[in-house]
């Protein structure tokens, strides 16, 4: 049996020109995902996700308390994908929120969700936070998976019956 090699990244700060290609296609993708979870309808979906990202990022990179990354293999300096974390007070608590991991398309399933989502959990301790949290959509299996085998835990949960 061949194991994976362990993949390591490190995350770099987003430059403004990657944030303005990551911008866009997010706001498209945030909108099809909350289209396919039943959320909101496709004819308003990318207005509604373009309003969303304006009230998150109103200064784009500079947004305080706001921490957007391309992560980049440690040792081909390779793209992998990005992440964006929010972090902020929950109760007694500084949480470090998981707005966006992404994994470039051609490195998926090469370990490099695990290894951005390590690297996340490091910079958000070094950035003051005690816990980590994101929300995964019902339908995305093999993110759930991933962030079970991370050590995630499930804190809620929101179910629905179609009529």
């Amino acid at each position: 049996m061949t194991t994976k090699p362990k993949r390591v990244v490190r995350l770099d700060p987003m430059t403004e020109a990657e944030y303005a290609g990551w911008v866009t296609e997010s706001i498209a993708g945030y909108a099809d995902a909350q289209v396919e979870a039943g959320l909101w309808d496709r004819e308003t979906a990318e207005q509604r996700s373009r309003d969303e990202f304006q009230q998150l990022l109103p200064h784009g990179l500079a947004t305080a308390g706001h921490h957007l990354w391309t992560a980049r293999d440690a040792e081909t300096d390779a793209e992998a994908g990005i992440l964006w974390i929010a972090v902020r007070p929950k109760g007694a608590e500084i949480e470090a929120y998981v707005y966006d991991v992404l994994v470039n398309p051609e490195v998926q399933g090469l370990g490099y969700g695990r290894a951005v989502m390590d690297a996340g959990a490091v910079a958000a301790r070094e950035l003051g936070a005690q816990t980590v949290a994101l929300n995964v959509h019902g339908h995305n299996e093999r993110a759930y998976s991933l962030y079970k085998s991370l050590g995630y835990v499930v804190t809620n949960r929101r179910m629905q019956l179609e009529l």
